[in-house]
């Protein structure tokens, strides 16, 4: 009998955990359904969608409460769920957890409940500090907040997955959101034409209060007021807008520049602030508002810099197409760069086109006693971008960063020879030659001396001042190519003879001086340190395969022209010749 009663016990207890694990399953499988607004059953259930689901439930829980500090009490509000510990130093007395019942009471130890749901912290604190002194008369007490809650808020609008989302008191608008805009595979709105406006979010409190959030405000300065902290059972309502007819635009001198959508209460001051700010405020000149009206006209308003950023001025009321324009002074500030032999060579700062080169020297504390004047050259990059400017990639080599300089190159020479009818070599040089436009025209000895007009600098020129190593470099056609030591007063052939003379191969000289590049026929004139002396060959003989069958090319090419020339000739001189006969014929 003791046995039989004994199993019933057994039994009943086994029923009553498989009951509980049952409803544990379902209230699992509910919540799964509540977060998936799409009603799709676990099996159906897109893998990704369920990673992340789980993934922010694991970065709510109490275990892993993320915190931005210590909660103030003054602003956090007490709900249902939230943990407390009571504590009586005197008659060591703990009471480890004691929560706020669904009804929003929490019953304190011999004093019985007390309501403290939508109190603040530091209020809820208090009235229960006075109920536990009517029972503990005289004797200290201490309650601190244990844990906080876990609640639940609604999202809705021009969000990918809309509905209902786990949420803590110390979670902000932005933390759920994140969730919501989380699944990209989903467009928050269909109508193309719309987007989200993130500018104007509508947090609804249960009581009926409703804030307007401007979250790109937060984004942009990092102001908490503009992110406000979620309570229990609010509604973020996500709106669309248009960006043809509700959008203000922002150009200029800010970080990010472009259309936001527009706010009721929008400014000057408020604009620039979610642009990122001004991003140089010694570059700024003015601002300006240009607003077109309904019947086509326009109203300009301009606006001092100071003024909007201290004055009065800030708080100029912006319209639905509004263009704010922050316009940088006449003259760009920027930088150039000093190389080679001058006494503290680096980059100083310049005004483009106001700093004159022979200032830039005159900043790098002028030039060294070793440096080649007449070597000097200026650069300047001009080839214009075909597309956007590359950015060099931590993980990639500079070597990296020059072959995609040269692809943009490529592009934008290939856009200047479309309508061209030049051949393949013409095409090439003119490819290699414009791609040396980076160099200024200078002749820097009368320059530094006030022989020559001043050469204005423009931001990101590079000067390069090389050393004279007292040599003239002859290669080419000689027996003995390299450098050769200097001597004042000495022609070219001086330096041929000493480089071991002509090869057999020998035909021109040129003489090309340095910086310039300018060449020279004359090998009677004097060469000067740093000059170079080509001595160029007679026959059509190229270093390597491809070279010569380029040349192969070139001189086929010619010869086909000269061929069609003289078959052209031939052909106007026969039929010259059979007109004049015809014409004889018929005067016979």
């Amino acid at each position: 009998m003791t046995n039989l009663k004994s199993g019933r016990s057994a039994l009943a207890l086994l029923g009553i955990v498989v009951g509980f694990f049952v409803l544990d399953a379902h209230t699992a499988r509910a919540q799964v359904n509540s977060i998936n607004p799409y009603g799709l059953s676990d099996a159906l259930a897109n893998p990704l969608e369920e990673l992340q689901r789980r993934l922010s439930q694991s970065a709510l829980s109490n275990a892993m409460l993320p915190m931005e500090g210590a909660v103030d009490p003054d602003t956090y509000i007490v709900g249902p769920g939230d943990i407390f510990s009571i504590s009586m130093p005197l008659i060591k007395t703990i009471v480890p957890e004691i929560s706020v019942g669904a009804d929003g009471r929490m019953i304190l130890p011999d004093t019985g409940p007390v309501y403290i749901a939508g109190l603040t912290l530091s209020e809820a604190r208090d009235l229960i500090l006075v109920r536990l002194k009517e029972s503990f008369q005289n004797m200290p007490v201490d309650v601190v907040l244990l844990q906080s809650r876990q609640f639940y808020v609604h999202v809705a609008g021009a969000v990918p997955s809309p509905g209902r989302y786990l949420a803590l008191p110390v979670a902000r608008v932005s933390t759920i959101l994140e969730i919501a805009y989380a699944d990209t595979s989903w467009s928050p709105v269909s109508n193309r034409d719309l987007r989200p406006s993130l500018r104007n979010i509508q947090l609804i409190h249960t009581n009926g209060e409703t804030i307007s959030v401007d979250l790109m405000q937060y984004f942009a300065s990092g102001n908490t007021d503009t992110n406000p902290y979620l309570q229990d059972g609010d509604v973020i309502h996500i709106p669309g807008f248009d960006p043809a007819f509700t959008s203000v635009y922002i150009d200029g001198a800010v970080l990010f520049p472009g259309p936001y959508d527009y706010r009721s209460d929008d400014t000057i001051s408020s604009l620039i602030s979610v642009a990122g700010g001004i991003s140089s405020e010694s570059s700024i000149s003015i601002i300006r508002v240009r607003r077109e009206n309904s019947d086509g006209s326009a109203q300009t308003f301009e606006f001092d810099v100071a003024d909007v950023l201290d004055g009065d001025a800030g708080t100029f009321p912006i319209e639905p197409r509004d263009n704010i324009s922050v316009a940088r002074v006449e003259h760009i500030l920027g930088s150039a760069t000093v190389e080679g032999m001058v006494h503290h060579p680096g980059t100083y700062p310049i005004v483009d086109g106001v700093t004159t080169l022979r200032e830039l020297v005159e900043k790098a504390g002028g030039l060294r006693d070793d440096a080649l004047i007449r070597g000097t050259y200026l650069e300047r990059r001009a080839l214009p971008d075909a597309t956007e400017k590359p950015r060099r990639s931590v993980f990639e080599k500079p070597l990296d960063e020059i072959e995609k300089l040269l692809v943009v190159d490529s592009t934008e020479i290939m856009l200047r020879l479309r309508m061209t009818d030049l051949d393949f070599l013409s095409r090439a040089y003119f490819a290699q030659e414009i791609r040396m436009q980076n160099r200024v025209s200078i002749d820097f000895g009368a320059t530094m001396n006030g022989d020559a007009r001043p050469t204005l600098l423009r931001d990101q020129d590079r000067l390069v001042v090389p050393r004279d190593e007292k040599t003239v470099y002859v290669f080419g056609q000689v027996r003995r190519p390299g450098f050769v030591g200097f001597e004042d007063g000495r022609d070219a052939e001086f330096y041929i003879k000493n480089a071991g003379g002509r090869g057999d191969f020998a035909l021109d000289t040129v003489i090309i001086h340095p910086g310039t590049s300018d060449m020279e026929r004359d090998t009677d004139q004097i060469v000067g340190s740093g000059d170079m002396i080509f001595v160029d060959r007679k026959t059509d003989i190229a270093e390597n395969p491809e070279l010569q069958r380029l040349v192969s090319e070139q001189i086929r090419t010619r010869s086909d022209a000269r061929i069609r020339t003289m078959q052209t000739i031939l052909q106007s001189v026969t039929t010259v010749a059979s007109v004049a006969a015809l014409i004889i014929s018929l005067r016979r």
